[in-house]
């Protein structure tokens, strides 16, 4: 399975917003930010327009992503966001900064979700809340196009991201309480063959399901799809999986965080 690399995405990534709407994924965010403008810290911000979105809520907005090329997008449109590159299993910020942290389809990219989940326990006050929201292949509710037409996108998912359970027993572990799971967007989805093919969908930038796969694999789902022309059908749900800190941090890092 190959790594994403969100440098080479970053150009074509916000395409998904016109594509596709997220109204549900919308509305648990700012229900999740709620009333009191707090701090908050979102994980894997990509271009930003996350953090965009709630900036009239927030007294104080941070972001962080790995791609450089992401960030630089982010900048133009999170513009009072305090944006940084770093990796989710070492969080720049010192305990206690935030009152919510939040990762939006980006959980699946981080090397170790146990250590970026404990680090955020960290960075959250006590009564802060995390929330985290992506697709959980292995509920085996979902069908996808993209699945069915390249197979090894199927398996490299299902190992790729967690199923909610295990996210809930993540955060018990690293000290959160009250971890709960819910859908927060279904979107179904139907499209002609060349609709697809003139909207980027089969642009492999599109997604990172075709990404992670080999050059074979991606070739020859290709091949099946130019030679059947297919209706696309997409069925998806993502689930918002939150949780919030409880009266005693009990993650204390090795090294001192930077501002």
């Amino acid at each position: 399975m190959r790594p994403v690399d969100y440098d080479r995405v970053a150009a074509v990534f916000d395409e998904r917003y016109a594509r596709n709407r997220y109204d549900g994924t919308e509305s648990a965010l700012l229900q999740f930010i709620g009333a009191g403008r707090p701090a908050t810290l979102e994980a894997g911000c990509g271009t930003g327009h996350w953090l965009a979105r709630i900036a009239p809520q927030v007294e104080v907005a941070a972001g962080f992503d790995l791609s450089m090329n992401m960030l630089e997008r982010a900048r133009g449109v999170a513009i009072q966001a305090a944006l940084v590159r770093a990796t989710a299993e070492r969080i720049p910020f010192d305990a206690g900064s935030f009152d919510r942290a939040f990762a939006i389809n980006a959980l699946h990219h981080f090397a170790d979700p146990a250590a970026f989940i404990r680090e955020c326990q960290r960075v959250l006050r006590v009564g802060g809340k995390f929330m985290t929201i992506g697709l959980d292949p292995n509920a085996g509710r979902d069908q996808w196009w993209v699945h069915d037409y390249f197979p090894a996108a199927l398996e490299a998912d299902r190992q790729r991201y967690l199923p909610a359970e295990r996210i809930r027993d993540l955060l018990e572990a690293a000290g959160f309480i009250e971890p709960q799971t819910r859908v927060t967007e279904h979107m179904p989805a139907e499209r002609s063959f060349e609709q697809a093919e003139r909207e980027g969908l089969l642009d492999r930038r599109s997604t990172s399901q075709l990404m992670v796969i080999s050059d074979e694999e991606f070739a020859e789902g290709m091949r099946r799809l130019r030679a059947e022309q297919p209706v696309l059908r997409a069925d998806l749900r993502l689930y918002a999986t939150s949780a919030r800190v409880g009266d005693r941090h009990s993650y204390i890092p090795g090294a001192a965080a930077v501002h």
